[in-house]
């Protein structure tokens, strides 16, 4: 890069402009600046899930823990067999309650499931489990030949179903889902369709949920992907996730 010498001794730079005349450069920079939005907006969704973990931990588990020790010190002033004997079946279900709860968070933050066995079967062991603890009927179908994706989309996948889900259970209120996969040669499509009160989506910024819609989509545009959410009030809300998936070498 070269500059020239004004008369007062400094060294005087180019124009950026002039640097790269060619119309490629311009492109360049507009994937940079694309780059470093996607990768804020990265750094934002995870520290959103950051703090959601230590909130489950501070009220669910370490409640649990607390009440669990509270417990504990009960037992140890126990003067009599019969008084340890009306302590412990307390303390097995609060043991078992926190253990539970641990194995939750555990999940939510990197199912096991999903290396092992893939994305359907993942998906399926997690409504099954989200339907019975929050009592409501989750109707799981797959359609199309089940196939890996690469990790990072697997995940991105799942964590969207997770966030349509809790938003189900949570803001919708909903008693039914419908979670069905399509698998086709060039895309994988998922829908999450609840009968819950629905919302008004020309308000969704009011919502509780928005925080978590917005990440959903964004999650989506990562690995190339959109998600829409449909919804009038009084008739549930419907999401839509479509990724595309590279084909497959023969």
């Amino acid at each position: 890069m070269c500059g020239s010498i004004a008369a007062n001794g400094k060294l005087l730079m180019p124009d950026t402009d002039e640097l790269c005349p060619d119309p490629t450069c311009d492109h360049r920079r507009t994937l940079e600046d694309r780059r470093r939005q996607l990768l804020k907006r990265l750094i934002a969704l995870q520290e959103e899930e950051r703090r959601q973990v230590a909130r489950e931990l501070h009220e669910g588990a370490g409640q649990m823990l607390t009440s669990l020790l509270f417990g504990l010190k009960m037992l140890d002033g126990a003067t009599s067999l019969e008084e340890v004997k009306r302590f412990l079946p307390d303390l097995k279900t609060q043991t078992w309650e926190a253990l539970e709860t641990m194995r939750q968070i555990s999940v939510n933050l990197r199912p096991p499931l999903l290396e092992d066995l893939g994305l359907p079967s993942t998906v399926r062991s997690y409504a099954r489990d989200f339907a019975a603890r929050h009592q409501m009927d989750v109707f799981f179908s797959l359609h199309g030949e089940d196939r890996r994706l690469d990790p990072m989309t697997e995940v991105t996948v799942f964590r969207i179903v997770q966030e349509a889900l809790v938003n189900a259970g949570k803001y919708s209120q909903a008693t039914q889902v419908a979670l069905s996969m399509t698998f086709t040669s060039d895309q994988l499509q998922v829908k999450i369709e609840d009968n819950g009160v629905g919302m008004d989506t020309a308000h969704l910024t009011r919502a509780g949920s928005a925080v978590g819609i917005i990440g959903m989509q964004e999650r989506a545009d990562f690995v190339g992907g959109t998600c829409t959410i449909e919804s009038t009030p009084g008739r549930g809300v419907n999401v839509t996730l479509s990724v595309p998936l590279a084909e497959e070498s023969h």
